[in-house]
């Protein structure tokens, strides 16, 4: 089974969260609340954000985050490699050398084929799109097949 962390999902319910207050600064522990998160959990995914372009910050009494940009810039494969890093299903998919058969493996190129085809689907799908209150103006997902590329 492929699954995201606990931390992605996180992160994303948060993003998710400020995405649904746009322009608003919002503070680490409001957010820790408005979630139902730990203010250490929260806290930690906002530094990483912060480091990686998705949120910016403000210091002070009325400090906080917000956003960096609209949420329809923001894709969830941004988001995901953010937290768990590039986005792969075998680690030959990105890197070389990584692995002793590489270069004797038949199905290599197949699995960077799949690794694309979910690549590019995650990053088709925006914080935006994620929000229940764009349900009645979503349309439903067509499958993918390895054909499609």
């Amino acid at each position: 089974m492929l699954r995201i962390s606990k931390l992605t999902d996180y992160g994303s319910v948060i993003l998710a969260y400020m995405a649904s207050h746009p322009g608003q600064t919002l503070s680490a522990a409001s957010l820790s609340q408005a979630v139902y998160l730990p203010l250490a959990t929260v806290s930690k995914l906002m530094k990483l954000f912060k480091r990686n372009g998705l949120v910016k910050s403000t210091r002070g009494k009325e400090g906080g985050y917000m956003l960096s940009r609209p949420a329809e810039e923001i894709s969830l494969a941004q988001i995901i490699s953010v937290i768990e890093g590039p986005i792969a299903l075998t680690e030959c998919s990105v890197k070389k050398n990584l692995c002793q058969v590489e270069s004797h493996c038949a199905i290599r190129p197949g699995w960077q084929s799949v690794n694309r085809v979910i690549y590019n689907s995650l990053s088709q799908v925006t914080l935006d799109s994620m929000l229940d209150t764009h349900q009645e103006n979503r349309t439903e997902p067509q499958p993918i097949t390895l054909m499609d590329q």
